[in-house]
């Protein structure tokens, strides 16, 4: 069978900062709380929509049930961390009970920075412990507050003793420059910055060292700096023109956006599964305090909608949260252009396609020629079902390519192929699946469509099988693959080898109507009527489309009767 891959290779941009790298209307549900049940139903309620990762509704639950209940230590913290995640103005209210967690004490501080209150702002991060991540980054915030008091040296060397540490010290050594820069301490801030590794271009590093270069007279490094960037991240070629625009601009300037810089630096490094949710209240912190950080806006849209794992499925409310975060970016923006791609990405995901398709639209004047852009909007199409209007576009996006197009662009070709045979023109469709297929020969899901399509088309039998046999050593466990060697080699009358083979793919794969539809084809082949017809009926158990139902239900009708 041909299984589709549509969607995962639209661009879903994770800005990482370093060394790699908001919904607060109460729901509908939470203001009739009292009318509705009783405070303990609102508290179930609260739990059940964390379960569903809907932290703005938990909160208003929680909220709402902490007002009408006896106070707990669990349900403040669990109404204070889902204020948090939510981005909640007032999640504070659950905080105060909370002494000594270090969560509660970073949003402590963070209202003292977002006061001016900067001594006590300091105070309080040297609260946090002094050990794991914590201590990773007290000393980072501590230091930012004492910038806010004007206390530069003390700032500068409570992170110099840092600068040793193997893993981290790259961070002290890039905030440091920082504090000393916005601190109009040129001195300083130059070898600091010179210090700094940059063997791995990453979007905020690239902009913080070709802003410093822009600033100091070296504009052709400052270009050249995020050339490289460019070069190593090339989905952030559209950003491009809007950096160099504004690389003459300082980064940061004040204790809020240094403190803020400093939780996108430890969001960007927690990259393990169990520290998600650490990172988007490290990202909810930053964007409190700095609200046009767009870097954080992108990182946490790709952290609620997967993390670029193609087998996450984000709840609705985690694509409606990541959407939220990325409509505030402006379009004055420099990364506007990559945020308004990761929108027609979540769009899609989200069961709205056509939407992602007319931003994506609206962006194509602002860079006609941007593969990536063209590409992307070419999926978005294809995902809305409009084939004929994607093909213009992955044409273009081959022609901005030229002769001879990178590795990558298989997917592109492969696309298009789809595309083409969707809308009846499979001799485009094959020499498109041919020319991905001499980019990247390995591709097993090339190997399965075009060998598939072959055996539809009762053509190249023999080499199909071959090309499938292949296609199942890389992978295995695929059961759409398995499945397509099995049909070839039914369609060979090779029906004992095709029998076993698609036994496997069921077994890989029962839940497909296709693959179980196939089994029965090749139960009826053998001479085994019962069997196929069982198998046919279970096909049609599993809600297979308009066209399958109607061909399995012919073939029913065909050797058992119209009652069957």
């Amino acid at each position: 069978m041909r299984r589709l891959f549509l969607s995962g290779r639209a661009a879903t941009l994770a800005v990482c900062t370093l060394l790699s790298a908001c919904a607060n209307a109460s729901p509908s549900g939470a203001a009739g709380v009292g009318a509705q049940g009783s405070a303990y139903g609102a508290y179930l309620a609260a739990h059940y929509a964390s379960l569903q990762h809907d932290p703005s509704a938990a909160f208003a639950f929680y909220s709402a049930a902490y007002a009408a209940m006896p106070p707990s230590q669990d349900m403040a913290e669990q109404g204070f961390v889902n204020g948090v995640l939510a981005g909640a103005p007032d999640a504070g209210r659950f905080a105060q009970p909370l002494s000594g967690n270090p969560i509660a004490i970073m949003y402590e501080g963070n209202q003292a920075v977002a006061r001016g209150d900067y001594a006590r702002a300091a105070k309080i991060y040297q609260t946090l412990p002094a050990d794991g991540l914590m201590g990773l980054i007290r000393p980072l915030l501590v230091a930012w507050a004492q910038f806010g008091e004007g206390q530069e040296p003390a700032a500068l060397a409570g992170l110099q003793a840092g600068f040793a540490d193997g893993s981290f010290g790259p961070v002290y050594q890039l905030n440091a420059a920082l504090i000393a820069d916005a601190a109009g301490d040129r001195l300083r801030a130059g070898p600091l910055y010179a210090a700094v590794p940059a063997d791995q271009p990453n979007f905020r590093l690239a902009q913080i060292l070709a802003s410093w270069a822009a600033r100091e007279g070296h504009t052709a490094d400052a270009q050249a700096e995020l050339q490289t960037l460019v070069q190593a991240h090339p989905d952030l070629e559209i950003a491009l023109p809007a950096l160099e625009e504004t690389m003459g601009r300082p980064v940061i300037t004040t204790a809020p956006e240094g403190v803020a810089e400093a939780y996108l630096t430890l969001a960007g490094a927690l990259t393990q599964p169990s520290q998600t949710l650490l990172r988007e209240a490290f990202l909810r912190f930053a964007l409190q305090l700095r609200p046009d950080l767009s870097a954080a806006r992108l990182l946490l849209a790709d952290t609620l909608g997967g993390g670029g794992d193609r087998t996450a499925q984000p709840s609705p409310a985690q694509l409606r949260d990541a959407l939220a975060a990325l409509a505030e970016i402006s379009a004055h923006d420099p990364l506007y252009g990559p945020a308004t791609m990761q929108r027609a990405a979540l769009l899609a995901a989200n069961n709205q396609p056509a939407q992602g398709a007319a931003l994506l639209q609206a962006l194509l004047p602002t860079a006609p020629n941007d593969p990536l852009l063209l590409n992307t909007l070419a999926e978005t199409l294809r995902q809305a079902g409009q084939c004929g209007q994607a093909i213009p576009y992955y044409t273009q996006a081959l022609g901005v390519l030229g002769a001879t197009p990178p590795e990558g662009a298989w997917t592109i070709y492969f696309d298009r192929g789809v595309c083409e045979d969707q809308t009846g023109n499979w001799p485009a469709a094959e020499a498109d699946m041919k020319q991905a297929l001499s980019l990247s020969p390995d591709q097993p899901y090339v190997i399965n469509y075009l060998a598939y399509s072959w055996a539809l088309h009762g053509e190249n039998l023999a080499q199909a099988e071959a090309m499938l046999t292949r296609a199942v050593s890389l992978t295995p466990d695929d059961g759409a693959v398995v499945d397509s060697l099995g049909y070839v080699q039914m369609k060979e009358g090779q029906t004992d080898k095709a029998l076993a083979t698609l036994i496997r793919a069921v077994q890989l794969d029962p839940s497909d109507a296709e693959v179980n539809g196939h089994l029965g084809d090749a139960f009826w082949q053998a001479g085994l009527p019962l069997q196929a017809d069982y198998q046919w009926q279970r096909a049609l158990s599993l809600g297979p489309d308009d066209k399958l139902k109607a061909e399995i239900e012919a073939k029913i009708a065909t050797h058992f009767g119209a009652g069957s």
